[in-house]
């Protein structure tokens, strides 16, 4: 946390004696101890050093928590990117595979008529398929080890101590074998698929789905061309003429699941960013008093500047509360009300209530409802009861948004809290339409207050921020991953059926009605994804961010964009600029030609 802050500075007892007095004079002094059991630690030093109020113990644990955070985020990130990159190759080798063994469908008919079983035409593809699957984890491996340099990054970079070339092998043989196994199974579902086909050619008195539809169709109003294309983007074919539909709508609908997911988190995120009282900012502006030495409603005059509407005198203090290094916070109302920002439950209101983060109630076992036991200021143990949750608010030094305690102005001192080491602000909010600069002005040349300051972005949450390759990156590889997969669909049905649309345009269709053909192909292909992706999106974007927010600390506040609602005429637009290209050369193809070859 103190590194957002500018870090630490460690001199040595020999700078101390040549500087002293001249530079860096500090105001107090550390002692720094490496321990292995912290809680016996502190309660010996506070057997030595217990009756000096200048002195207090102190866990190091507040300052290395933004680092673990930082890392943490990150961490978790890369895993959810990874999961992402993950299903979408899988994704992606379905599609291949299933491309690849569909080859083998014409001859399934002639194979099932010799006399084969289904398990032997099936494994009759299983070894270029293992060569597919030893490949691919090969190069899975060779590719994470080479890219192994370049990882870490940000924070957890800069604490590795040996960056480089590094190879996990418990780590890359699981990962391989996992990248062997879902090749073979998916394989293995397509091969079956194949010869599933050749035993329902053999004959079938139902109709296909694409035939019923077309069927239903018929006489509602829409074109031949629109007709023909819903047909072609609901009816896969068989033998050679077959198309993968079901991989390709299946391509699209993740994609755009992606897609509105991550829409859904980064609003969510930038709700969260832009409103402070959603960590912890449930005042307008601070200012630290430098002088007083009582954490009580002295506020300099400030409650009776024009504009400000509410004041309130906060203070903290590093604490230890039931054995758990954290910060103790009190609220002195003066003008008008200022409340802690609360998650869940209610503020204290007794001296022997408290609201706690949701770092520290984890930290400590504890829930709403419950006691907790702590020393007090006067050595006697205190009973305190939990009655909320709360956040607590940036106002200086990076402190943890998730780990502290709200108590009264009272409870904060019985439970505790010295009359000299703690920090005092002003916080308060502005009239609707105070002038603002001149509330700032006079706080600035009022003795004995530093220059006020406005609400302050929490480390965790500006870590959050720093990750925008997240969402972009993970966009843009669901966005290529959906257009591949329509793309495929479209190409590939224009190609296999060349001979219906050359019967198409031998029966009187033009040029642009067959790219109209191929064209609401594409879009009912799309409009598949979107119907399925954007609901699934956005509830596995709610959930993400319900995760995110609870490990946070912070309250939960979902936040729909307006570009789910843009990204629909967005997908419908690209998979027709896609749809051109294969519908101009089929457009252009002579029916002749086309016959022939069939």
């Amino acid at each position: 946390s103190l590194g957002s802050a500018g870090g630490v500075l460690l001199m040595t007892p020999a700078f101390d004696r040549a500087y002293h007095g001249r530079i860096a004079n500090p105001a107090g002094y550390t002692i720094r101890v490496r321990a292995a059991d912290v809680r016996r630690v502190t309660a010996a030093v506070n057997e030595i050093f217990g009756k000096n109020p200048n002195f207090q113990p102190q866990s190091l644990e507040i300052e290395s928590a933004g680092a673990r955070d930082a890392i943490s985020v990150l961490t978790d990130a890369l895993l959810i990117f990874a999961a992402v990159v993950g299903l979408a190759g899988v994704v992606a080798i379905t599609i291949v595979l299933n491309r690849e063994l569909a080859s083998t469908r014409p001859d399934q008919s002639a194979l099932f008529a010799l006399g084969t079983t289904r398990l032997q035409r099936t494994s009759m593809s299983g070894a270029r398929v293992v060569v597919i699957a030893l490949g691919g984890a090969l190069l899975a491996v060779g590719g994470a080890i080479a890219a192994s340099p370049l990882l870490p990054f940000g924070v957890a970079r800069r604490a590795d101590p040996d960056p480089g070339l590094h190879a996990d092998w418990q780590v890359l043989t699981l990962g391989a074998l996992a990248v062997a196994t879902a090749v073979l199974a998916i394989a293995a579902v397509a091969a079956l698929r194949s010869t599933r086909i050749a035993a329902r050619d053999r004959g079938s008195g139902r109709p296909a789905l694409g035939t019923r539809i077309a069927r239903a169709l018929t006489g509602t109003g829409l074109s031949p061309a629109a007709t023909v294309g819903l047909h072609m983007a609901t009816e896969p074919g068989t033998g050679d003429h077959a198309v993968p539909l079901r991989s390709a709508a299946f391509g699209a609908a993740f994609g755009v699941l992606g897609l509105s997911a991550l829409m859904v988190f980064a609003a969510s995120l930038g709700h969260l960013s832009s409103t402070p009282r959603l960590y912890g900012w449930t005042f307008d502006f601070r200012a630290e008093t430098t002088d007083i030495q009582r954490c009580d409603g002295t506020d300099l005059g400030v409650s009776r500047f024009p504009g400000v509407a509410s004041l309130s005198v906060a203070c903290y203090e590093n604490m230890q509360f039931a054995g758990h290094p954290t910060t103790g916070w009190g609220l002195v109302p003066v003008k008008g009300t200022i409340e802690p920002a609360i998650v869940a439950g209610r503020e204290p209101q007794t001296p022997n209530e408290v609201a706690l983060g949701a770092t520290t109630m984890r930290t400590l076992a504890k829930r709403i409802g419950d006691t907790v036991q702590t020393a007090g200021s006067k050595g006697h143990p205190v009973i305190e009861r939990i009655v909320g949750q709360a956040v607590f608010p940036q106002v200086a030094d990076a402190q943890p948004v998730a780990d502290g305690v709200w108590f009264t102005a009272a409870g904060w001192y019985a439970a505790g809290a010295t009359n000299d080491q703690f920090s005092r602000y002003l916080v308060g909010r502005y009239a609707p339409h105070a002038d603002r600069d001149e509330i700032a002005r006079r706080i600035a040349a009022t003795k004995g207050t530093n220059p006020l300051g406005g609400p302050i972005v929490p480390t965790e949450i500006d870590r959050l921020r720093k990750i925008n390759w997240f969402p972009t990156a993970t966009s843009a590889l669901l966005a290529l991953l959906a257009t591949i997969a329509v793309a495929h669909a479209v190409a590939t049905g224009a190609k296999r059926r060349q001979r219906d649309l050359a019967v198409l345009k031998t029966l009187g269709f033009v040029r642009a009605q067959v790219r109209h053909t191929v064209a609401w192909q594409a879009t009912a292909l799309a409009v598949s994804g979107l119907v399925v992706g954007i609901p699934l999106g956005v509830l596995v974007g709610d959930a993400v961010w319900r995760a995110i927010a609870h490990s946070l600390g912070v309250r939960f506040t979902i936040a729909l964009p307006l570009g789910l609602v843009l990204l629909v005429p967005a997908v419908i637009v690209a998979v027709n600029v896609i749809a051109f290209f294969p519908g101009q050369a089929a457009a252009r193809r002579r029916p002749a030609v086309a016959l022939r070859t069939e």
